[in-house]
C-alpha cells in the first residue's frame, strides 16, 4: 500500500517567476490585516506566492550546494502570521513571503544561510550570518580588527559589492564597538553585529520571470567567498 506523501514532499511545478499580480495581493492584505480577508484570499496567496517560492527553493538547492561545496538543511518557508507579543506594530500579517535554505547542521535563523529572501512589499535577498551569538561576534570582531585577517576579509566583501551586494546584519551599532577607534579602516564592518551580504532591490528585468532564479544564483556566487570564510572560521 502506497504511503501518503507529506505536504513538504508534494511535487511542485517548475519555477516560472512570481507574478506581478502578487504585489497587489499584498497591498490588499496590508489594508485589510484581518483573518477573514486572508482566509477568503488564501488560495490566491498559495498560487501567487507560496507555490512559486517552494518551486524556487527546490530548484536552487542543488546549484547552491555546488556553489558552497556543502550540503543544505531542510527548506524553510516562513508563515505570514506575525509574532505581535512584543512588537509595537500589532498588524497580524507580514506583507512579504520569506524563505530560506540553511546549511546542514544549523537551525533556520540560528545559523548561516546559503540563501534568505523575502519578497512582496519589501524585498531582501541575503546570504551568510544574519545573527551571531556573543562569542562568535567577539571572534569576528577580533579577526576584523587584526590587519592580517581583517584586510583580506574586507577585500572579499568589496569584491562582492561590485555585483550590488552590501554588508548587512540583523542589528548594527551606531558607534564603533568598545576598544575600536572611529578611524579604524574597517570601522563600518565592525559596527555590524553579524556577517551577511544582501541585495535590497531586485532588478525589474528579472523580478517577475523565471530569470529571477539565475539572478539569485549569480548573487550567491558573488557572496560565496565571504560566507565560506565565515564557515571556515566556525563563527
Amino acid at each position: 500500500m502506497a504511503t501518503k506523501k507529506t505536504k513538504a514532499e508534494l511535487p511542485t511545478a517548475p519555477f516560472a517567476g512570481f507574478p506581478k499580480a502578487g504585489i497587489s495581493w499584498f497591498q490588499s492584505l496590508a489594508m485589510a490585516q484581518n483573518r477573514e480577508w486572508f482566509q477568503a484570499h488564501k488560495l490566491a496567496y498559495e498560487q501567487l506566492w507560496l507555490q512559486p517560492m517552494r518551486s524556487l527553493l527546490a530548484e536552487l538547492r542543488a546549484p547552491l550546494e555546488k556553489i558552497y561545496g556543502r550540503k543544505l538543511g531542510p527548506t524553510k518557508v516562513f508563515r505570514l502570521n506575525r509574532d505581535v507579543r512584543f512588537a509595537k506594530d500589532k498588524s497580524p500579517y507580514k506583507t512579504n513571503i520569506a524563505g530560506m535554505l540553511p546549511f546542514e547542521g544549523f537551525k533556520p535563523m540560528e545559523g548561516p544561510a546559503a540563501l534568505y529572501l523575502h519578497l512582496g512589499l519589501e524585498e531582501v535577498v541575503a546570504f551568510g550570518f544574519y545573527m551571531l551569538e556573543p562569542a562568535s561576534l567577539q571572534k569576528l570582531r577580533k579577526l576584523l580588527v587584526e590587519e592580517k585577517t581583517g584586510a583580506p576579509l574586507a577585500k572579499l566583501i568589496a569584491a562582492a559589492g561590485k555585483g550590488g551586494l552590501v554588508p548587512d546584519s540583523m542589528e548594527r551599532l551606531k558607534r564603533p564597538p568598545p576598544g575600536v577607534s572611529a578611524d579604524h579602516p574597517r570601522v563600518e564592518l565592525l559596527k555590524n553585529k553579524a556577517l551577511a551580504l544582501s541585495c535590497q532591490k531586485v532588478p525589474r528585468s528579472v523580478r517577475f520571470g523565471a530569470e529571477f532564479k539565475g539572478w539569485v544564483l549569480e548573487q550567491a556566487k558573488a557572496a560565496a567567498p565571504v560566507v565560506k570564510w565565515g564557515l571556515a572560521q566556525k563563527l
